[in-house]
């Protein structure tokens, strides 16, 4: 079934405060394990017994646990406690850095360009061959659009670069193509942003539109973006940001060896069409699902990005 509902406005504070959530976490977990550390040695000389062992035990036929509090100090005990805190601490640190994404400005993370005699491979891509990709700086975006747009991602993603006009596919299409192989599957997950044009398709009911709402619902739009995209299986909403409306889908359709989920943004701006795409396989979705539906729903358009 179609589900549909609006939200008319959401204030996003979008993925850095995950990040700023996660430096604090970091920060929290290591004061509380320098506190317990001058705890245990300012009471050096007083309590000394812990923890030494457990004693097995039968209560009414059970066997249960008790804790033999002899010859382990306060000071090795906390000292055990301080480093199982540095050790979580380290853990969260390590985790995914979520990087911005800007249209007409260098990519925050090394991209990934086809080495020559590679550019006209087909297939499913592995941009962690490094017989095929090498690691480069590249420009983002104003291949297929002008239109300035941001997105928000991990920094597993990575541009690729140097296809036709130097752009990120070797059709001409896009305006900006991310990957990830950090979610296992048969193929990578996939971010692009593109005009909604193609050399086979001459009407753009789009054209002089000033929003997506001019173009009908979202069940409609889909049918006029993409109608191969339509199924029955679609949740949508509709989602107003600093006077701008997106229509957002998330899809499903049945289909082998198919990236068969589906998470996209669109909106117009301008009179210019410019849509999120976000890409999984149904091996690997249950992985890449929150982070594709965060990095797709943190697409923005228009000069206030």
């Amino acid at each position: 079934d179609t589900h549909t509902h609006i939200v008319p406005r959401i204030h996003s504070t979008g993925m850095h405060s995950k990040q700023s959530g996660r430096g604090y976490a970091v920060a929290v977990i290591l004061a509380l394990g320098i506190v317990l550390y001058r705890v245990s040695i300012s009471n050096e000389g007083r309590a000394q017994p812990l923890y030494s062992g457990v004693e097995i035990q039968r209560v009414s036929g059970k066997r249960s646990a008790s804790v033999n509090c002899k010859g382990i100090s306060r000071r090795h005990a906390t000292g055990g406690m301080l480093a199982g805190l540095i050790y979580g601490a380290t853990k969260i640190a390590n985790a995914e850095e979520i990087v911005k994404f800007k249209s007409l400005n260098e990519s925050p993370v090394l991209c990934a360009e086809a080495k020559e005699g590679m550019k006209k491979r087909r297939g499913i891509i592995n941009i962690a061959d490094s017989d095929v990709f090498q690691r480069v700086p590249c420009r983002l975006g104003g291949y297929v659009t002008q239109t300035p747009y941001t997105i928000e991602a991990p920094n597993s993603f990575q541009p690729l670069t140097g296809y036709m006009n130097g752009g990120p596919d070797p059709a001409g299409q896009l305006d900006l193509r991310l990957e990830s192989q950090d979610f296992g599957g048969d193929r990578p997950v996939t971010i692009v942003i593109s005009n909604g044009r193609s050399p086979d398709r001459k009407d753009y009911p789009w054209l002089g539109k000033n929003s997506v709402t001019d173009l009908g619902n979202p069940g409609k739009f889909l049918k006029l973006f993409a109608p191969t995209l339509y199924s029955s299986d679609i949740q949508s909403e509709i989602v107003e940001i600093d006077g701008v409306t997106y229509y957002r889908y998330e899809l499903y359709k049945a289909a082998a060896n198919y990236n068969n989920r589906k998470v996209i943004s669109a909106a117009l701006y301008d009179g210019d069409l410019v849509c999120c795409v976000g890409l999984a396989s149904e091996s690997n979705w249950d992985k890449a699902r929150d982070v594709l539906r965060d990095a797709v729903f943190s697409f923005r358009v228009g000069p206030s990005i």
